[in-house]
């Protein structure tokens, strides 16, 4: 690449981080977004235990078998505990019939509009079943034993049968996985600010200009380049914020003796070549385009593709080793998205992994070169949009 192209990077990386708008998304917006999720990550935790420790239930014993407690009370009549409850005396009450021993059948009371939103339904069966062990005279031993019988812990084997080393940190599954969803809102915006740039030029006719200097390569080369920075400047910056909220709230211990895994070095490694062929890809769209509007219309394909971890995710995190999976982890556009997912799912075999990366940049290759063609010719027509004999008038241009 030669220094003009570097040049026409520089310019458009300026033109757009310059912007009050730009600023106001990705600094502004994000903190006034993060201030209501911090407030709630600090107080409300502790707001929470506070307030279920000081809820109480009402019941109705018909079988005398329960006991009252401090956070249980108990009623002689339905009329009394409805009052209570109305009187937000109590949370909720539950009847306990005659034939229990044979139904296993209680009522429960709550009030519409309640704090929790829903019955407390394992509370009281807890409740229950401390006061059937005490009922059938079991020892505390054995009452300890039925109320918590087993303390587990789990060996996972890899394929060979070895041990596998379990992650003790939910942060290493959540930031790999957070890296796929960054790595689909960076093309995004970067792909859009790439269209935004080419469809002001066209209209302006500075494109045409441009071009008079400087070949169409270089050019779409340097614009590439420099909306990427933007979009990736913009992500790093959220992804510099998040980490200073998650560091000082609640989450921190997620996050503690996280290693850099093979895992993250790909999910970087996928992010840059997703980049470049989504921007490659949407650079044609928009150099045909006359308007921003028959842009994004002309790019939907591409912007469809980016939604198939969301379409799909629910299948694939079922069957992350089924042949639609396989499929989509070497189909170009789709491969960064799949590949990651299902790396935080199961092992996948080294060939897969790089054949989807010699597909990925294989793609890429193509892709600039067929789109330099049409950037060239796209950029030269203007009032309308090049239709599909043009296009293909385009490629066998030499």
């Amino acid at each position: 690449m030669k220094n003009k192209s570097l040049i026409i990077a520089k310019y458009e990386f300026l033109k757009i981080v310059k912007r009050w708008g730009f600023l106001f998304s990705t600094i502004l917006l994000p903190l006034l977004m993060m201030l209501p999720l911090m407030f709630t990550m600090h107080y409300l935790p502790p707001l929470i235990p506070q307030i279920a420790a000081n809820e109480k239930i009402g019941f109705m014993d018909y079988s005398d078998f329960l006991e009252p407690t401090q956070e249980f009370i108990g009623y002689m009549d339905i009329q009394s505990a409805k009052q209570a409850l109305i009187n937000d005396d109590i949370s909720s009450f539950f009847v306990v019939q005659h034939d229990y021993f044979n139904t296993s059948k209680i009522t429960i009371y709550s009030k519409d509009g309640s704090f929790f939103g829903s019955t407390p339904t394992k509370t009281i069966e807890g409740f229950l079943m401390k006061n059937l062990l005490r009922y059938g005279n079991v020892n505390d031993v054995i009452a300890e034993k039925i109320e918590n019988p087993i303390v587990a812990e789990k060996i996972t084997l890899d394929k060979q049968g070895n041990i596998k080393e379990e992650k003790s940190k939910a942060g290493g599954f959540l930031l790999p996985y957070a890296l796929t969803f960054l790595l689909i809102l960076s093309i995004m915006i970067s792909s859009g600010y790439l269209m935004q740039g080419i469809i002001e030029e066209k209209e302006s006719k500075t494109g045409e200009l441009l071009l008079s200097s400087i070949s169409a390569d270089q050019l779409l080369k340097g614009k590439i380049l420099g909306y990427g920075s933007v979009g990736l400047l913009q992500i790093g910056i959220w992804i510099l914020l998040g980490l200073i909220m998650i560091f000082n709230s609640p989450l921190a211990g997620l996050f503690v003796g996280i290693e850099i895994s093979s895992v993250f070095a790909l999910a970087i490694l996928y992010f840059i070549l997703g980049y470049f062929l989504f921007a490659t890809s949407i650079a044609c769209t928009a150099s045909i385009s006359s308007s921003i509007r028959e842009a994004q219309q002309t790019s939907i394909i591409f912007t469809m593709f980016a939604t198939i971890p969301m379409v799909f995710a629910q299948f694939i995190m079922m069957n992350p080793n089924s042949m639609v999976a396989k499929i989509f982890t070497y189909f170009p556009y789709s491969s960064p998205f799949i590949t990651m997912m299902r790396l935080l799912l199961v092992e996948i075999s080294f060939y897969e992994i790089v054949l989807s990366i010699v597909i990925l940049i294989i793609s890429i290759g193509v892709m600039t070169k067929l789109s330099g063609k049409i950037f060239r010719m796209g950029m030269l027509m203007y009032g309308k949009r090049a239709s599909l004999r043009e296009v293909v008038g385009f490629l066998k241009e030499k």
